[in-house]
């Protein structure tokens, strides 16, 4: 079975042809949630140890 060749049709856009950058994004609230969530988890890993060598002795 053969499949037809697609080519890729020429734009007329006369932009700059580059990738839009810049600070319009979540990147840092995305990074502050992902840092919060790890201090949360250490936080709990740290109060449950405890109470397990609580309950221990």
């Amino acid at each position: 079975m053969r499949f037809p060749l697609i080519r890729a049709q020429p734009t007329t856009d006369k932009g700059t042809g580059l990738a839009e950058t810049g600070t319009n994004d979540d990147t840092g609230a995305i990074a502050g949630v992902a840092a919060a969530l790890i201090a949360v988890g250490g936080c709990t890993t740290v109060a449950v140890r405890r109470r397990k060598t609580r309950r221990a002795a």
